[in-house]
């Protein structure tokens, strides 16, 4: 079977879902499944319908509930209340139906890369054209530091794909191996792979505690490689291994890892996880013979792997203390427009905070830059708030924005993509399609980031937005008491700005797990509690914060600010009702998750145990969303015959 065939193959056999009723069956088969947008009731709805459905065969039925979603939205926004600005004159009438009418072309175009591909492959295999060039489009790639590594600028994140969170290290409970591999998430993962092959996406990225990942990623490759899809030097393979104080245990688990990873030969990336603690880097950067970094040097001496980076989820200081020692060759980090993660409020040494110091460092010492998850970590943007996508625009959506903002603005060279299904693919395609476009890509991150400066200005006030997460120590610092008091603060911003409560209650929930007891020191809780992963602890209104906040340009309110957040998340709070948000402005513009992905979308204990025992359910696709689907192309499709025999009649 030749490579070309094989991929083409599959990526047809798995191209649509969708059922292939007529248009008069299809609502009455699913008569609740799904309810009539309001833009197919407008006057533009029949021009809508026609568009979304002339390119409906080519696309799949996760991208199209998107795309209503999406519509659905900017319709309200575009023309129900007026134009972007506010406005309701016919002028800006008239525009906004242009803007809406070139969105449906566009999200209807972007969606339908599923089909390009399958044609491109189909004339690939066309002994004709054979000698011709590939005409489908391919995502760029970079060179990626002194790895020298051709790099696409997008990768294929592995912590949301699998079956399972549970990592083979976890006795009784660990996943049978196995199974996973022929599973339904298993034939997903593999659709998925296929798919970034195609369109030149070709670094995966795993870690040896992303549950059953690693195994299932290998088995995917390697299942690719035998049948003759793709040669070991056709793709770039990560794995990640967590910091250790003893080499004995860390060298079990680098053999644990390598006898999942063993068939791929070598590993391309091999990182030191999560390194984000002082502790951690003195285990990492110990330079003794017997240490950790001096076994991975062992490892790629023999060329079992090639190059040595690592991740982090730490404090701007921390960061900054393992680039500068200058002994990795790339860096997992985040660096995103809204936030960046836990380092966010966290004093950098050099008179900022965040991660812009640490990216400007790392690209200054050649080092490859990996920007983790600018979809969730970075705003969770598959779920925007009506405040981010409308300053954002249109033209663009939030998660393409955010990958712009990375390659443009910062200067970074790939971004991560927790992929969970293939329809996960859209937003980023649209993003490389721009970068590939350079006037234009500059024109549009540019406008863009200019509406949300000025909106978080007049949200915040100026003075605030230049000075309000400066001078804050971080978590790892005693005054804090292990608060992380500029990542609360940060979350304030995010959350009076740009309305993001989805994301903000995520993060503040992220803290008040974190356990701290009054009867221990600073120490003693840092060493029983502190997760690197997730460093530091809810606000303590108990807590004397004169030390910490001495240096802030405005205690008081910094202290008034920390506490609101508790007070909208903390354990006990009311819920705040949808219409609530409405009024504070924390809408949620839509949602792009069309099924929950397989392991399950939340770390949870009933996650791990349900899916051990087989019992869990609601994850991957569902009938219920099948069904929305169907139900929805059959409203699109008579939408378009009634204005097509509309036509037809008046001639």
């Amino acid at each position: 079977m030749s490579r070309r065939f094989s991929l083409t193959k599959s990526i047809s056999s798995r191209l649509f879902s969708k059922e292939e009723d007529d248009a008069s069956s299809l609502s009455s088969a699913h008569p609740a499944a799904a309810d009539m947008p309001t833009f197919l009731n407008s006057p533009l709805g029949a021009k809508v319908a026609s568009i979304l459905d002339s390119h409906g065969d080519k696309i799949h039925d996760d991208s199209f509930l998107k795309i209503v979603r999406q519509l659905e939205f900017w319709y309200k926004q575009l023309l129900v209340a007026g134009n972007t600005d506010g406005s309701s004159s016919s002028s800006s009438s008239s525009d906004g139906e242009t803007q809406f009418l070139e969105l449906a072309e566009r999200l209807a175009n972007i969606a339908s890369w599923r089909q390009e591909l399958l044609d491109d492959m189909m004339e690939e295999d066309n002994e004709e054209k054979k000698s011709s060039s590939s005409s489908s489009f391919k995502i760029p790639t970079v060179r990626f530091g002194r790895t020298n590594l051709q790099m696409p600028i997008i990768t294929c994140g592995g912590m949301r794909i699998q079956e399972t969170w549970i990592p083979d290290t976890v006795p009784l409970l660990k996943p049978n191996k196995r199974k996973v591999v022929k599973s339904a998430s298993q034939d997903n993962l593999k659709d998925v792979i296929r798919c970034c092959l195609k369109l030149g996406l070709n670094h995966f990225e795993t870690a040896r505690f992303y549950g059953s990942s690693e195994v299932q990623f290998v088995d995917a490759l390697v299942e690719l490689m035998e049948e003759g899809t793709i040669q070991r030097e056709d793709f770039i393979f990560q794995t990640k291994l967590f910091p250790m104080e003893d080499a004995t245990k860390f060298r079990d688990q680098w053999e644990a890892s390598w006898s999942n990873v063993h068939k791929l030969k070598y590993v391309d990336l091999l990182s030191f996880h999560c390194v984000s603690q002082n502790d951690q880097i003195d285990y990492v950067l110990d330079e003794s013979p017997d240490g950790i970094y001096a076994f991975v040097q062992s490892l790629q001496a023999e060329g079992i792997i090639r190059h040595i980076g690592f991740s982090t989820h730490g404090s701007a200081e921390t960061i900054l203390r393992m680039i500068n020692s200058n002994k990795f060759a790339y860096v997992n980090i985040h660096k995103h427009y809204f936030g960046d993660y836990h380092a966010q409020g966290t004093p950098d040494t050099l008179g900022g905070h965040g991660n812009e110091a640490a990216v400007k460092r790392a690209l200054e010492l050649d080092m490859g830059v990996f920007n983790i998850s600018p979809f969730d970590k970075g705003g969770k943007l598959y779920r925007p708030s009506e405040a981010v996508a409308k300053a954002i625009g249109p033209e663009l959506s939030p998660i393409a924005f955010a990958a712009l903002h990375s390659w443009k603005t910062q200067g970074m060279h790939t971004v991560s993509v927790g992929f969970a299904r293939s329809s996960d693919l859209d937003e980023v395609i649209e993003a490389a399609k721009i970068y590939a476009d350079e006037e234009k890509a500059d024109v549009l991150v540019k406008a863009a980031e200019e509406r949300l400066n000025n909106l978080a200005i007049e949200k915040l006030g100026k003075e605030w937005y230049e000075k309000g997460l400066l001078n804050v120590p971080s978590f790892y610092e005693k005054s804090s008491d292990g608060m992380a008091l500029g990542h609360i603060l940060w979350i304030h911003n995010c959350m009076k700005a740009y309305g993001m409560y989805e994301f903000c209650n995520d993060r503040y929930g992220m803290l008040l797990k974190t356990k701290w007891l009054k009867n221990k020191t600073y120490e003693e809780n840092f060493k029983a509690n502190f997760n690197a992963g997730n460093p530091g602890r809810a606000f303590d209104d108990s807590v004397d914060l004169t030390e910490a906040l001495k240096d802030h340009y405005d205690p008081e309110q910094a202290k008034a600010k920390l506490q609101e957040v508790h007070n909208w998340f903390k354990t006990d709070a009311a819920k705040i009702s949808d219409e609530e948000k409405e009024k504070l402005g924390w809408k949620q513009a839509y949602n792009l998750t069309t099924w929950e992905e397989f392991p399950g979308e939340v770390i949870s204990v009933s996650n791990v145990l349900l899916g051990r025992m087989g019992l869990k359910g609601g994850t991957g696709p569902s009938e219920t969303v099948k069904a929305e689907a169907v139900s929805m192309r059959g409203l699109v499709r008579r939408s378009s015959l009634l204005s097509l025999n509309s036509c037809e009649s008046n001639h």
